[in-house]
């Protein structure tokens, strides 16, 4: 049975989030540090800042390509 992808409530609002699929890896942290940050306990990553400029957001791009488990979504909805 497959589980639901569910876009993480720690997330600001805005056109990137990550989903509860993260694995804490941290990959998205070191391409992107300036945009996500971990949780508490350090077990999942969400954004905790959309990008500012034209380089934050190639960061969070390059860091959805190398996300090894697909969880940085982009829901095209810019806020």
């Amino acid at each position: 049975m497959s589980t639901v992808a569910v876009k993480l409530q720690e997330n600001v609002p805005g056109k990137y989030y990550v989903t509860n699929e993260c694995n804490g890896c941290g990959i998205c942290f070191s391409y992107a540090l300036q945009n996500f940050m971990y949780s508490n306990d350090s077990t999942y990553y969400f954004v905790y800042q959309q990008p500012a400029d034209v380089r934050e957001e190639e960061d969070v791009l390059r860091a959805m390509e190398i996300c090894p488990m697909n969880c940085i979504k982009d829901d095209g909805v810019v806020s």
